[in-house]
């Protein structure tokens, strides 16, 4: 199959999504499955033999991200998912379908960006990955520890900007800078998570699938009617991926094209 058909599939499977979604009302686990969950099918079926270190790398991503980024963003209103399938969240925070969500986010990010470099094969993971594992350590358990010692000590203004400025912008800088050679790669990437993402987040606001309570935001934007802040479309839709792609480039793989 051709580039043009795989782009043609990759951006016709979020539009049905998006369709599905609000036609059967599907909840947020069900759509992030469907948004992430389809193209991640399409790509697992067309270049098998990248999956496995996909997966790896996104369970070992995702999850310390997610104890710490999304339940610092719950304490300070950044967003919040209002309705769960599980009865319970995590440090009263995070509902079981952020942490599917960041999973699913991670993986199809990776399979998406090895399939753009015509991985067949994925390569073995780099050592330096276990010094990104043993930081995503610490962030694990600092969120514990505040929450034991005063819940309210997970509560940052403007923890979303902050977040942004210490963990999403420097590395992608940084990085590029570093090996500018990866700026095609890392901006086609980009430019098909902002499509996916920005297409998730006006199916989710429609259907309430998650919302925004904080104040504490640098700014609004309002598309079609529908109101978000600007650090979740700045530093989440637009250099989120592009971020990830740099510490899966960097700390995971080997820094070649």
């Amino acid at each position: 199959m051709t580039k043009t058909a795989d782009t043609v599939v990759l951006v016709l499977l979020p539009l049905s999504a998006a369709a599905a979604t609000i036609a059967y009302g599907a909840d947020k686990f069900i759509a992030t499955t469907l948004f992430f969950g389809l193209p991640i099918a399409y790509l697992t079926i067309r270049r098998p033999g990248i999956f496995r270190k996909s997966l790896i790398f996104a369970f070992f991503f995702s999850l310390p991200l997610s104890i710490f980024v999304d339940t610092l963003a719950v304490y300070d209103g950044a967003w919040y998912v209002p309705h769960s399938i599980a009865p319970f969240r995590l440090f009263g925070a995070a509902t079981l379908e952020i942490y599917w969500f960041g999973l699913l986010w991670v993986l199809l990010a990776v399979l998406f960006y090895e399939h753009l470099s015509g991985q067949s094969i994925s390569r073995p993971f780099s050592p330096a990955y276990r010094w990104l594992l043993a930081l995503f350590a610490l962030l694990v358990i600092i969120v514990p520890v505040l929450y034991l010692i005063d819940a309210a000590l997970l509560a940052i203004p403007y923890f979303y900007l902050w977040m942004s400025l210490v963990f999403v912008m420097p590395m992608l800088v940084w990085f590029l800078v570093r090996y500018p050679a990866f700026l095609p790669r890392f901006i086609s990437a980009g430019a098909y998570f902002s499509f996916l993402l920005l297409l998730f987040e006006l199916t989710a606001l429609h259907q309430g699938l998650w919302t925004f309570p904080g104040k504490h935001f640098i700014g609004w934007i309002e598309l079609f009617g529908y109101r978000f802040p600007l650090e979740e479309f700045v530093f989440w839709i637009i250099f989120a991926t592009p971020s990830l792609l740099a510490y899966y480039e960097y700390f995971a793989d080997d820094r070649k094209l």
